[in-house]
C-alpha cells in the first residue's frame, strides 16, 4: 500500500501525483513525469524569448524610422533656407551669390 508523502492519501502504485494534494509522488519523480509549473515555466521562458526579440526588431525598425525621418528634416529645412540681402531684406534661394533684387552681392 503506497500513501501520499504530503497528505496521506492512499495511492495506487501507478499514480504520478496524489489526487488530493497534487504533489508528485515517488512513482511520478521515478518515471521523470514534469511538474505542471515545469512545462508553464518553460512556456514562459519561450514566450519571453519571443517578447525579446519582437522588442528588438521594433527597436531597430524605429532607429531606422527616426534616422530616416531626421535625414529628411534636414533636407527640407536645408533646401528651405533663403539667404536674406543686407542691403534690401530680399529672400533669395540659398545657393545665390547676389541679390535677385538689387543686384548687390550676398555674405
Amino acid at each position: 500500500m503506497v500513501y501520499c508523502a504530503n497528505c496521506g492519501q492512499k495511492l495506487e502504485e501507478n499514480f504520478n501525483f496524489c489526487p488530493k494534494c497534487g504533489v508528485k509522488t515517488k512513482a511520478g519523480t521515478a518515471a521523470g513525469v514534469p511538474e505542471p509549473w515545469e512545462n508553464m515555466k518553460e512556456a514562459f521562458v519561450q514566450a519571453a524569448e519571443q517578447i525579446n526579440k519582437a522588442f528588438q526588431k521594433a527597436a531597430e525598425e524605429t532607429r531606422k524610422a527616426f534616422e530616416e525621418a531626421r535625414k529628411e528634416f534636414k533636407e527640407q529645412t536645408t533646401s528651405k533656407r533663403k539667404t536674406v540681402c543686407v542691403n534690401c531684406g530680399a529672400a533669395n534661394p540659398p545657393e545665390s551669390r547676389f541679390c535677385s533684387k538689387c543686384g548687390k552681392p550676398l555674405s
